[in-house]
């Protein structure tokens, strides 16, 4: 007679969370004995997709950032409550919580408190601002799976279990087209130079960004032959975005929809707003700069919560200024079209620049980062007793 499948938390807030979280259930359940382990908690469609039960829909959580979550603290709450009670019920073998910091972190307290192990995938940024909820995340938290090369030291000197499994974005992030193709299907000249624009995909960043890049680039395109790729992440933001576009008036721009990969891996050099996309960038071997623009007052509160050497990415990675940072009030179109004019025009530049992305992409594993996780977690479930 077999045992009766032991169960796992596993909670996902955002659609990034519930892609990974996905991917983590079917490695598992891959190695693990059929039908014995079942999984529930909170999720989307991929998790329900590989037999998560869902019992908070990742719908329900989306809409909480810092500040829209002081109007759903009521949603925030209940979410909390019935995880935290069906835990308390059906006593699962251990909980996975991913990303998503503002509400796992709260969780993480209330399910070890029942003397569930906890395990932690992609760290909260606690090494850039607001370090001190390392101290509870020790107590509450029994290993961190962190996807950044630098988290693991940061973590163990703080006396927490951690491990470094590779970047998740290492087995994505590839073109699907060879150069001459792209460049046919979007009736580009091949011969010409190419700059792809990342302004973000929020409405606050391609707000406070596009309108500095295209005034960059107009200057640059009167001076030189260049064309420039807008890649877009979907529709949502079509209409900001060419209306944005017609009141700059000009260079031309392609609008590129779901092909962002193809865009930056193709093009010469890439301005990225500051985030995930610098890694993206980075792991295209695309030379880039990085920048970021909010409201002056955010700014400057910012400067007394944030404390890293570098801003960008792909630079805490490599421990240097591999690629230029442009901030704040350094993100002017004069000083974005100079650094675009002088890195074109300093072919030893661009080549120290891509040297320094082959180092940061070998930084970030070899691939198989969600594996690696699950690698992790199956001793786990095989080797400790049952609650």
């Amino acid at each position: 007679m077999n045992p009766p499948p032991q169960s796992v938390l596993v909670v996902a807030g955002e659609a990034s969370g519930d892609m990974y979280a996905a991917e983590l259930v079917a490695d598992l359940l891959g190695k693990a004995k059929p039908g014995s382990l079942r999984f529930f908690g909170c999720g989307g469609g991929r998790m329900r997709e590989v037999g998560v039960e869902t019992i908070v829909d990742i719908h329900r959580l989306a809409v909480l950032g810092p500040f829209e979550a002081l109007s759903h603290l009521r949603h925030l709450y209940s979410a909390l409550k019935l995880l935290s009670n069906e835990a308390r019920t059906r006593r699962p073998r251990l909980a996975v919580l991913v990303d998503f910091p503002d509400f796992n972190l709260r969780l993480a307290a209330r399910i070890k408190a029942l003397g569930i192990p906890v395990f932690y995938l992609i760290s909260p940024q606690v090494w850039a601002w607001r370090s001190g909820r390392v101290n509870q995340m020790r107590k509450t938290i029994d290993r961190m799976l962190v996807i950044l090369p630098f988290e693991k030291d940061f973590y163990a000197a703080r006396g927490m279990q951690v491990d470094y499994i590779g970047h998740p974005l290492v087995d994505r992030v590839r073109v699907s087209q060879s150069k001459s193709e792209f460049f046919h299907s979007h009736r580009l000249d091949e011969s010409v130079t190419t700059i792809s624009l990342l302004p973000g995909s929020r409405t606050k960043e391609i707000h406070f960004h596009l309108p500095i890049m295209l005034q960059a680039a107009r200057w640059l395109h009167s001076q030189r032959p260049v064309q420039f790729l807008l890649p877009a992440a979907s529709s949502l933001h079509r209409k900001q975005i060419c209306k944005i576009l017609a009141k700059a008036g000009g260079p031309p721009v392609s609008l590129l929809e779901d092909d962002a990969y193809n865009a930056v891996g193709h093009s010469d050099l890439a301005v990225v707003a500051s985030g995930t996309a610098t890694l993206e960038a980075a792991l295209l071997g695309t030379p880039l700069i990085a920048v970021f623009k909010i409201s002056n007052l955010t700014w400057i509160i910012g400067q007394y919560l944030v404390q890293v050497p570098f801003y960008c990415l792909v630079n805490l990675i490599a421990g240097q200024a591999v690629v230029p940072e442009l901030f704040q009030n350094d993100f002017t179109a004069e000083r974005l079209h100079g650094e675009m004019a002088e890195l074109l025009s300093q072919p030893e530049r661009l080549k120290h620049v891509r040297m320094g992305l082959a180092s940061v992409k070998e930084r970030l594993g070899a691939g198989g980062a969600i594996h690696n996780a699950a690698e992790h977690i199956l001793p786990w479930l095989q080797n400790f007793p049952a609650l």
